[in-house]
Order: structure tokens, then sequence, then C-alpha cells
């Protein structure tokens, strides 16, 4: 009672760790999944925040060297003397791979600044700005007014090719790697001003969105929508490998719990197996030693002694009780063997048919002796295959056996062979108790017997059948039963005509 205990106990452990150790995985991969969506979002917003700020910067950039640009005619140039604008085509590269920005000024000239001069610019412009003495104040209040007071709508104002470089590259220098699309669209009629390739408008409820111009009260919001439509495979990609190692180490250890557990099954199976052989094989052997001790004390009886007849009969019953605890002793002793060296054939070419009958033959008397028949059917000429006949003995005589030992009644037996193909066939079907299917997969087991109450009046090991399959297995063949309770059993046997590949030592 104590073993079960423990035995149940241990798999209940194993089951609750199994599971704890699954849910703080699962835990894990779920709390490094928000961890890293956190870092994304957060990276992708001031990113998104970043470029808004860029562009504006041009755009201001823009407007200021349109208004202070080098005249003709002489006029001073009041730029400052760190910003180096060169005329070139209107492309936002230079030979060195610099980002640039376009200035296209009233004069249409073309001019590309380069993004760090942008600083440049607002520095130059700011320190002016601070200065009392400069007349620059004034000036830039006007153009402060003038850039407010613009009325250019926000298509003319950037372009999608600009926002486009303008947003990579900052998505870039925040270690973002991801395909974006945008748009800007009207906050109020949800217009679309501007907007890549293949902005889906549809999606517009999964975008980040933000207003170009808070500050603007005149006219509606213009919003810069962007839309990252890999960014959930992105931000599992950056967990992929702890998903990978987690799901590792889940499957290594419910492969171990699996194993532990089916280990821990098969030993109380085992355990039991062993527990039932050795109350079969206490009650086989102390049944004819029982006898034969009875029988020895009765013949040392002054009563006895002088009838020869009694003698006689009490020496049969010592011989046959002798006999059976010899059979016993064998099917033990072969299965040990069977276990250490395995099976070695013997093989001698024979008439199938005529071995079946001769074999079933010797075991008529005994079905007689409970009033049963036993009727033996072959196919018609002589079938010649390769066996050992002194095994396939053993399996037909042990499958006869069984069917008059598993009949309540008159056992009414039958054996037939026939061929299919390239193949022998023999069956014994009797009229016995029959099995239930499951009991039908477990009764080639070594040491399965099945269920026939509390009683003892079914003797053997339960070894017979398992040791017939091997035999069978060993010759290339198959042993299969088809059984219904309380109708009867027929086992079959099919044997190959012709065998290849046998260890006949």
């Amino acid at each position: 009672m104590k073993k079960k205990k423990v035995v149940s106990w241990s798999i209940v452990m194993l089951s609750v760790s199994m599971i704890v150790l699954i849910m703080l995985q699962v835990s894990h991969i779920t709390s490094s999944y928000k961890k890293s969506a956190e870092i994304t979002e957060r990276a992708l917003n001031e990113a998104i925040n970043q470029t808004i700020i860029t562009l504006q910067k041009q755009e201001v950039a823009i407007f200021v060297y349109d208004k202070f640009k080098v005249q003709d005619g002489g006029k001073t140039d009041t730029r400052p003397d760190n910003v180096h604008i060169n005329s070139t085509m209107t492309s936002y590269f230079d030979e060195e791979n610099i980002p640039t920005n376009v200035i296209k000024t009233s004069d249409n000239h073309s001019y590309s600044i380069k993004n760090e001069d942008v600083d440049a610019i607002e520095a130059y412009y700011l320190g002016q700005l601070s200065d009392p003495s400069s007349q620059f104040n004034k000036l830039a209040i006007q153009l402060e007014a003038e850039f407010t007071c613009r009325q250019l709508p926000i298509e003319k104002r950037f372009d999608a090719e600009t926002i486009e470089r303008v947003l990579r590259r900052t998505l870039t220098s925040f270690g973002i790697d991801m395909n974006f699309e945008f748009a800007i669209i009207d906050d109020i009629s949800m217009e679309t001003k501007l907007a890549s390739k293949n902005f889906d408008i549809s999606r517009l409820d999964k975008c980040y969105k933000y207003n170009m111009t808070p500050g603007n009260v005149m006219e509606n919001p213009n919003l810069f929508v962007v839309d990252f439509p890999t960014k959930q495979n992105a931000i599992f990609a950056s967990i992929y490998s702890q998903v990978i190692v987690s799901l590792l180490i889940s499957i290594l250890f419910i492969a171990t719990f699996s194993i532990a557990i089916f280990t821990i099954l098969k030993q109380k199976k085992l355990n039991a197996i062993k527990t039932d052989f050795v109350n079969n094989m206490t009650h086989e052997f102390k049944t004819p030693i029982a006898t034969i001790k009875l029988a020895a004390t009765a013949i040392k009886s002054p009563q006895v002694i002088e009838n020869k007849e009694t003698i006689s009969g009490m020496a049969e019953v010592i011989l046959q009780e002798t006999s059976r605890m010899t059979q016993h002793v064998e099917q033990v002793l072969q299965i040990a063997t069977l276990d250490r060296n395995g099976l070695k054939l013997n093989l001698t070419d024979e008439d199938a048919n005529a071995f079946v009958r001769d074999v079933a033959g010797t075991m008529s008397l005994q079905v007689t002796q409970k009033g049963g028949a036993l009727q033996i059917e072959t196919c018609d000429g002589e079938v010649h295959i390769q066996m050992d006949t002194v095994l396939m003995t053993t399996v037909l005589i042990n499958l006869i056996d069984n069917a008059i030992k598993y009949t309540k009644d008159a056992p009414e037996i039958h054996v037939s062979t026939y061929t299919k193909g390239d193949r022998f066939f023999f069956a014994v079907k009797d009229n016995g108790i029959g099995m239930s299917k499951d009991a039908q997969t477990k009764v080639f087991d070594r040491f399965y017997r099945a269920h026939t109450g509390n009683t003892h009046n079914v003797k053997g090991f339960g070894l017979g059948l398992n040791y017939a399959k091997e035999i069978v297995l060993a010759h290339h063949g198959l042993i299969t039963v088809n059984s219904t309770e309380g109708k009867g059993s027929t086992f079959t046997v099919s044997l190959p005509l012709t065998l290849k590949d046998i260890n006949y030592e």
C-alpha cells in the first residue's frame, strides 16, 4: 500500500513540476515580448517625433535661405561662415553619400545643404536674435510672421521622397530596421494629402498619428500617420532566440518527464506481474508437492504397503505430479534461455499439413476426456515449409491446451490449415470463454493471464503464449487472435512458405 502511495505521489509531484516549469517559461516569454514591445514602441515614437522636427527644421531653413540667399548686384551675404551651400542638381545625397536637404529658392536656384548645417543655421540665427545690438531681431520677427502666415498647402511644403528618406535615416539612427508606409491626411475630412506608394488607408487604426501643426488653430490639423506592417514580426524576431531556448528546455523536460513516468508505470506494472507470477508459481508448485507428499505418506501406511494396486496408483500420481512440476520448470527455463541467448532454430523441410494433423491428433484424447470433440481440417495436397518441428510443436500444443483449459463446458475445437499468397496458415478455434478487446492486446505479453475470477482452475504462469509468439517471430511469422467474450477465440499462425536470412544455429 505504501509503495502505491509513493508511486502516485511521485507522479503527482513530477506533473506539478512540469506544469510549473512550463508556466514559468510561458511567463518569461510573455514578459520578454512585452518588454521588447515597449522598447520598440518608445523607439518608434521618438523616431517619428524626431522626423517631424527634422522636417520642420528643413522647411524653416529653406524659407530663411530663400530670404537670405546671395543676391546679384553685390549685396551682403548674411549667411554664417560655417554653412556651405553649393549649386547642385536636386538630389539628396552628395558624392560622399552625406545626407542632404534640398533648398529651392524663389529664383529657381537649387541648393543642397548638408544635414549637419541645419544645426549651424539654427545656432547662427539664434545668436543673432540674442544680440541686443543686432538689427537682425526685427528682421527675424518679420520672417517669423511671414513664415507663419504662409498659405502653402502641406503637399507643396513636403514631398514623399524627402519624408521617406528622413524617416528611414532617423529610424536607422534608433537601431530600427522595419518596412513602413506613411501619409499626411486631413484630420477632419480624412483626405489624403500625401502618401507613400503602398500606404493602405484601411490600416489607419493601426498607424502612429502625429499632428504636424499643433500650434495652428486657423486650419484643419494635418496628421502625419506611419504604419509598420511588420512590427509584430520584428518584435518577435527580437526574442526569437529566447523562445527557441525556452521551447527546447520545455521539450527536454517534457521528454524527461514522460520517460520518468513511463519508467515508473512500467516498473509498477512489472512489480504487479512479478507478484502475480510468484503467487501463481507458489500455487502451481504447492499443489503437486502437497499431492506427492500425501501419496508418499499413504504408501508408508501399513494398511497400504501390502496392497500393490494402491501403491501402483499412488506411484502414478507421484509421476504425474512430478511431470507437471517438470513442465513448469521447463517453461521458466525456456524463457530464461530465450532472454539470454535468443532462439536457435533447427530448420527442416516439412509437410505442414501432415505436421498439423500429427501434433493436433496427440491432443484428441484430452479433448475427449472432457466430453468434447477435436476436428482437424487441412487444405489439399502437401505444403512444404521450413520449420523447427520441436519448437513449432510447442506452439500448436500450447494453443490447443489453452483452448481446452479456457472452455467451461465440453470443448469444441477446430484446427484448420490453408494457404494464401506466399504464406501458410494454421488456426485453432474454440468455443471457450473468449477475451475482451483489452485482453487481446495483452495476451501475448509475458506473465499476462486473463482474469478468470479468484479461483485457480486455470493453471499456468502466463508464459506459454509469449513463448509461442517468440517462436513464430523467429520463423518470420505472425500470430494473431480474434475473440468475442462468451463465444470463443481463434488463434491464427502465419508462416512464410520460403524462409530467408534465418539463423539456423
